[in-house]
């Protein structure tokens, strides 16, 4: 058995994206269409494995897994593109993220300062503090180690902030940025029950700085609340946008049937 590697904060994300060689499915060996079914339902019982089948010509399935090791994380892509479904399947785009808190959190000691500067004092003061602070850590933990539902849709797309002459978020100082953050996390929240967002970093491991994953029950508000948050200055003066992927969360034995890899009935 190899060691676990995992990382000191966060679990690692791996989202992965693939296509369906229709060409080559009458090609496969009987039972190829099960034998992936049967992988990813094994995965599901060993870590946190969300599949979903994808609209339009970027993908035909989305696999999304969120384990705390790297290694399980590599064990699951083998398999998937070991298994005998494989010479029908092309693996076109991937992404690894890692959870993380945020940068603008606000510590204990940051809400003392707040709530004194609002005339709080004494013990009124001390339990409004140790109040906040074991919500945050409640907070911190969902953050870090996320438990995402298995609600019907999912919308991923990845992010990074822009470094463009004035609009250059990493020349903006912290207080700003984390207002800015505020502004932007507010609308979010006006969503609160209809959709859930996993933001994980990805700055040094890919491509982008961030990978976004949008849960939800209804497509209407996953395009609703990208619209609405666009006009925050923190999305409309400082993101830059790479592709939107749109899965339908499958079991995989629905799943093969509906990308087409059973089509012949094997």
């Amino acid at each position: 058995m190899l060691e676990p590697v995992t990382p000191s904060e966060g679990w690692p994300v791996l989202h992965l994206f693939l296509t369906v060689d229709h060409g080559q499915v009458p090609h496969l060996p009987p039972g190829a269409a099960k034998d992936l079914a049967d992988v990813l339902g094994r995965w599901q019982e060993s870590t946190q494995l969300h599949v979903f089948s994808t609209l339009g010509h970027k993908s035909d399935v989305m696999l999304m897994a969120i384990d705390p090791d790297l290694g399980k994380l590599r064990a699951l892509q083998t398999e998937v593109q070991g298994c005998e479904a494989a010479a029908a399947l092309e693996l076109t785009w991937s992404y690894l993220s890692l959870t993380e808190a945020g940068e603008y959190v606000t510590t204990g000691e940051q809400y003392r300062e707040e709530m004194a500067a609002k005339g709080v004092t004494g013990e009124d003061l001390d339990t409004r503090v140790e109040q906040f602070v074991e919500r945050m850590a409640t907070y911190v933990d969902h953050k870090l180690h996320p438990q995402m539902p298995e609600w019907e849709l999912a919308c991923f797309y990845p992010m990074s902030h822009r470094r463009e002459g004035d609009d250059n978020w990493y020349s903006l100082d912290f207080t700003e940025r984390k207002r800015l953050m505020h502004d932007h996390g507010k609308s979010g929240r006006a969503y609160t029950g209809r959709v859930l967002q996993l933001v994980s970093g990805s700055t040094g491991l890919d491509e982008w700085e961030w990978g976004v994953t949008l849960f939800a029950h209804d497509l209407a508000d996953l395009k609703d609340i990208v619209y609405t948050m666009r006009y925050d200055e923190a999305s409309a003066r400082y993101a830059e946008f790479g592709d939107f992927v749109i899965g339908i969360r499958r079991s995989p034995t629905d799943l093969v049937a509906e990308v087409g890899l059973d089509r012949s009935g094997r």
